[in-house]
């Protein structure tokens, strides 16, 4: 079995080196997590050494898909865009209406696209949901227009941080319970965050650095490479916050190094599927599960 592991961390100002089998997140086994789920507003809130970091959203008011809203900084900076949640901020852009936040979710499972916005009724939706200590732990079932269960998720979310960063580790395993899988070679996915307006480099102050010391949008977007991050100011009104968003993958994971889908316009997403729609010279990689098989 294969685990797709993430870890994204929100730190405070970094100066990084290019350590593509490293990483820098530190030990902080000793700091203080609280998550305090809510089933009745359909939420566990996550707190860091008492101050806020993410809160895990489902139900109704995330119908296509679970989504973590708000992402902050250790210094009190919101990392994403307020878009679609809150719609009408002033300023703020108002293009891609699935960037909810921070999420996962993949084009082309089976014909069925869980990217892009759909009337259908096609929908990622959870049906167990497990907060324990420092972790929650989510069973979802990726559902296609019809209802009919295309493919069964398990993420395992665990949280830590200390006074200059927050971070969150990812293991995402895929699972084919009722029908053979097929995932298409496309660079709509997969784990993402839709960054803060005022973080982004195209009309932000951010730019985008790898694990090989390329940088802006033009450097790392459609390359492979073990982690990415973005460093800018998150402003709001006339106080600017210095922040560093970035988001490691495991040397481990699936397709390792994944290619990233880094874009100047706020998506700040990691893609260990497509292949041929990031780098048009190389094959096509069509991932393909039969019944029994996980990923």
């Amino acid at each position: 079995m294969i685990t797709r592991t993430l870890v994204v961390a929100v730190l405070l100002p970094l100066a990084y080196a290019a350590q593509p089998h490293g990483s820098v997140v530190p030990d902080t086994q000793n700091t203080r997590v609280e998550l305090r789920h809510a089933p009745g507003e359909h939420q566990v809130v996550v707190s860091i050494a008492g101050r806020p970091f993410t809160t895990y959203r489902y139900g109704p008011d995330f119908p296509e898909k679970t989504a973590f809203y708000p992402v902050m900084a250790p210094n009190g900076a919101r990392v994403n865009r307020e878009y679609p949640m809150v719609p009408g901020v002033t300023g703020e852009s108002a293009d891609h209406p699935h960037h909810q936040s921070m999420f996962f979710a993949y084009d082309e499972v089976n014909g069925t696209n869980f990217w892009n916005p759909s009337p259908t009724g096609r929908r990622i939706e959870q049906t167990n949901l497990r907060v324990d200590a420092n972790a929650l732990t989510a069973q979802l079932s990726w559902k296609d227009k019809d209802g009919g269960v295309v493919l069964e998720e398990t993420k395992r979310v665990t949280f830590g941080g200390d006074a200059d960063v927050s971070w969150m580790h990812h293991d995402i395993t895929l699972a084919a319970t009722r029908v053979p899988v097929t995932m298409g070679d496309t660079k709509e996915g997969a784990f993402a965050i839709r960054l803060n307006d005022t973080l982004k480099e195209q009309g932000g102050s951010g730019r985008y650095i790898n694990a090989e010391g390329l940088e802006t949008e033009k450097g790392v977007w459609g390359r492979t490479s073990n982690w990415v991050a973005i460093r800018g100011s998150v402003r709001d009104g006339s106080e600017a916050r210095e922040v560093t968003v970035a988001i490691f993958a495991a040397p481990s994971g699936h397709n390792a190094p994944p290619y990233w889908h880094a874009r100047a316009y706020g998506l700040f997403a990691v893609n260990p599927f497509g292949r041929k729609s990031f780098d048009p010279a190389a094959p096509e990689r069509v991932t393909r599960l039969a019944v029994g098989e996980r990923l």
